[in-house]
């Protein structure tokens, strides 16, 4: 068996003991969407790191002439980083961490104080603060676009995990399909007879939380539904009054975008003396990765997180080894979705 910078995917599947086809799609990072299971996925990537597997000529070309492995660094502008495997960003960093040794980078964690609003800022009095690194990976719900844009300005190759949309300025990143999800949650939810539904929105607004309800209209606009006017809060607004006012108009399905908002819709339904789904539908549009509302799985969307890490990894180590290159710059990965336990047809 070839060993080293010979080795080869056919010597990677030997090892694993799986198909090429296989060992070409957990590389790709795309074993979540071709439901490789973890365990087969951990098996490739251990034999690929065993082997010294690189994946582009092009990347060892860079880093044989630099005699030390490309330095990628992970910026967040929240303090995301997760202190268990049911931590909601672990499967992006988990993804992070294993393309990288695929690619045959290094990583550095950057870390730095928190502004007046609570985020991490990239440059402190006018220092970029990434500037050790070749290259930046990007995660964090609140993005200060600011940084960005003066990332792209200076000519610092990144990668943001998530869409976001940069005024003036095309920023690489790697996204979830939110928007096609979503309309496919909905396509599914009309198929099993609803006709009515409502909505409830995160308070703040960015292009992960547009994207689904763009998805969710669109899908009812489609249908010729009537589209209701979303209910945009923080979880401590939500009232009882919401559902009772949603339940009179015959609302049959809920879409909830995030878990802190599911848990105080549970506990309104509950009070109210409510079954799900036998009373209400429900499904929420993001994973709960701990099971934490109920103590029970729900109807959701499910975020292919470890793929979109490892993606992001295989285009900022393109960015950085072949910046001329064709290939695409904002990906945006597809999701899949279950629709079982809290979801049934409606009462006739």
């Amino acid at each position: 068996m070839r060993r080293g910078q010979g080795s080869r995917q056919a010597d990677i599947a030997r090892e694993a003991g799986v198909s090429q086809s296989t060992v070409s799609q957990v590389l790709r990072g795309a074993g979540d969407l071709s439901r490789i299971s973890p365990e087969t996925q951990r098996r490739v990537l251990t034999a690929a790191r065993r082997l010294r597997y690189t994946t582009s000529p092009h990347q060892r070309t860079a880093t044989q002439s630099r005699n030390t492995p490309l330095l990628l660094g992970v910026h967040t502008f929240e303090p995301i980083f997760p202190t268990s495997i049911g931590d909601y960003y672990f499967e992006f960093l988990q993804g992070i961490e294993e393309q990288a040794g695929i690619e045959g980078c290094n990583l550095v964690l950057f870390t730095a104080a928190r502004d007046e609003g609570g985020i991490r800022r990239i440059y402190r009095n006018g220092v970029n603060g990434l500037g050790q690194a070749a290259g930046s990976l990007i995660l964090g719900h609140r993005a200060h676009l600011d940084d960005l844009a003066r990332l792209a300005a200076d000519g610092h190759q990144f990668v943001y995990i998530g869409h976001r949309e940069v005024p003036g300025v095309e920023i690489c990143y790697v996204g979830g399909d939110y928007r096609a999800a979503t309309g496919r949650i909905v396509d599914d939810l009309v198929a099993l007879g609803h006709r009515s539904f409502g909505y409830l929105g995160e308070s703040s607004r960015y292009e992960p939380q547009a994207d689904r309800w763009d998805g969710f209209a669109a899908a009812l606009d489609r249908f010729g539904l009537p589209v209701p006017t979303p209910a945009y809060v923080n979880p401590d607004e939500l009232t009882a009054q919401w559902l009772d006012d949603s339940l009179a108009a015959a609302t049959t399905a809920i879409l909830v975008e995030s878990v802190s908002l599911l848990r105080v819709l549970h506990a309104i339904i509950s009070l109210r003396g409510l079954r799900i789904p036998e009373d209400v539908s429900v499904v929420l549009l993001v994973d709960d990765p701990n099971g934490e509302v109920g103590g029970q799985p729900w109807a959701a969307m499910h975020i292919p997180r470890n793929a979109m890490g490892a993606w992001a990894v295989r285009l900022l180590t393109a960015l950085l080894t072949d910046p001329a290159g064709e290939y695409e710059r904002q990906v945006l990965l597809p999701c899949s979705h279950t629709l079982d336990r809290t979801v049934g047809p409606p009462r006739t």
